[in-house]
């Protein structure tokens, strides 16, 4: 019995000891395992805005490097033009759009292309494109470049005529056909609430909206002012810009995170200074900032 009442009373005493050591211990592990998954949800949240830039800049490319048709030369007359949120055209007027964002309208040339072999006219080829009669398509070859409207249409084959007056200077050529469509891009209000990339066409159908979380855009052109192919200045007014001069554009953007790991660890707000000296506010790391050089290269 007395035995029994000894291991009862050393399990206790063992128990009490335990509880003191967690009582003395506890206070001083809990910031620790804290500032733990602070930091483990900060990493996760860099990793997040790393996956978002890139994701970003992959849509800057897949539409922007296209705005150059393919060619030996480029046509004088192409052009795109650069505008801001206070100055929108009528189709883009019912869109919500960011009051800090600008707007882009150009034709993305080459979307679908297929290659020709000695040109003749009519032309017929195989519908690969999946156009219909009454598209207009750009006809290239290292001589001319020319737009054309397709006069019949299967969903095998394809016809149209060239110009009259220029089409002669393509014949017998190896070349290039190339879809074109006009297209305004600009950052508004995504379907789930928030900011995002939007694509609307210029003249009719329903706009897409390209990637969700951007909350501002700068666009700015850079210009090759004396055809040496290299970049001599950059453009901060709005306005219309020739794409014979119009190298690359330079984009500004602020991103917002969704569901952002680091949620709870808003500090004060940052800014950045835009080319054209506007001010973003911005709080990181669940918000950030970012530019990129997008080049038009004419090849998509």
């Amino acid at each position: 019995m007395t035995r029994h009442t000894t291991q009862r009373g050393s399990l206790l005493l063992e128990l009490m000891v335990a509880c003191a050591v967690l009582a003395i211990m506890l206070p001083l592990l809990i910031p620790s395992l804290w500032q733990l998954k602070t930091r483990h949800n900060l990493a996760l949240t860099y990793l997040d805005q790393a996956a978002f830039r890139s994701a970003l800049t992959a849509q800057f490319k897949a539409h922007w490097a296209r705005l150059l048709p393919a060619g030996c030369s480029i046509d004088t007359g192409l052009r795109l033009t650069i505008g801001s949120s206070s100055n929108v055209p009528a189709r883009l007027s019912q869109r919500s759009m960011s009051n800090q964002s600008d707007w882009l309208e150009a034709i993305d040339y080459g979307a679908c292309r297929i290659s020709l072999d000695a040109i003749q006219d009519p032309i017929e080829t195989t519908n690969s494109c999946d156009l219909s009669v009454g598209d207009r398509v750009r006809v290239t070859t290292c001589e001319a470049s020319m737009q054309v409207q397709v006069t019949q249409s299967t969903n095998q084959k394809l016809k149209f005529n060239l110009p009259t007056s220029t089409g002669s200077s393509v014949l017998n050529q190896t070349g290039i056909l190339e879809s074109q469509a006009g297209f305004y891009w600009y950052a508004g209000e995504g379907k789930s609430g928030q900011q995002a990339l939007w694509r609307t066409p210029k003249i009719s159908g329903n706009s897409l909206e390209l990637w969700s979380g951007l909350k501002a855009l700068a666009i700015l052109p850079l210009m090759d002012e004396d055809a040496d192919g290299l970049v001599d200045s950059i453009e901060t007014r709005y306005g219309e810009y020739s794409l014979s001069k119009v190298r690359a554009v330079w984009v500004e953007y602020l991103y917002e995170l969704d569901n952002c790991k680091a949620s709870s660890q808003l500090t004060q707000p940052q800014y950045y200074q835009t080319m054209r000296g506007n001010q973003w506010e911005y709080f990181s790391p669940c918000q950030g900032v970012g530019n990129k050089i997008i080049v038009l290269n004419g090849v998509g």
